[in-house]
């Protein structure tokens, strides 16, 4: 496992040790929660996404990609429309994981990062309290 540390002043230390006693939390609880809810809260409203690495991809996203390669070796491939391109099975399959990804099936947003991220935190530290 990996940490974090924060620099905080003398006295934001205090008043944070005061304030974990008062919730009646470990401060290093309390910050990890804390942590996580941030995230949340930051990224609410600003997109970020980031690559994905090779073992992010799902088995049918690997089946896809393979499927999309080989289609655009096609004669023509490029001079055809995207509705086309769709009709003779290619579907896009994105190398960023977003917490603002489109779902064209679904006509939706969802956020394949940062809530993701925030509950696995939020689980780690609250598997430990339990």
């Amino acid at each position: 496992m990996k940490t974090i540390t924060i620099p905080l002043s003398d006295n934001d230390h205090a008043e944070f040790l005061a304030i974990a006693k008062e919730e009646k939390r470990k401060p290093s609880e309390l910050a990890v929660l804390l942590f996580a809810e941030g995230l949340d809260v930051f990224f609410c409203e600003d997109m970020v996404s980031i690559k994905k690495t090779q073992d992010e991809y799902t088995d049918e996203e690997n089946t896809q990609k393979a499927k999309n390669d080989e289609l655009v070796k096609t004669e023509g491939w490029y001079q055809l429309s995207c509705k086309e391109r769709e009709e003779r099975g290619f579907i896009h399959v994105s190398d960023y994981r977003s917490n603002h990804q489109y779902d064209k099936k679904t006509d939706s947003y969802s956020d394949q990062l940062i809530e993701p991220l925030a509950e696995s935190i939020r689980e780690t530290i609250l598997k430990e309290v339990a």
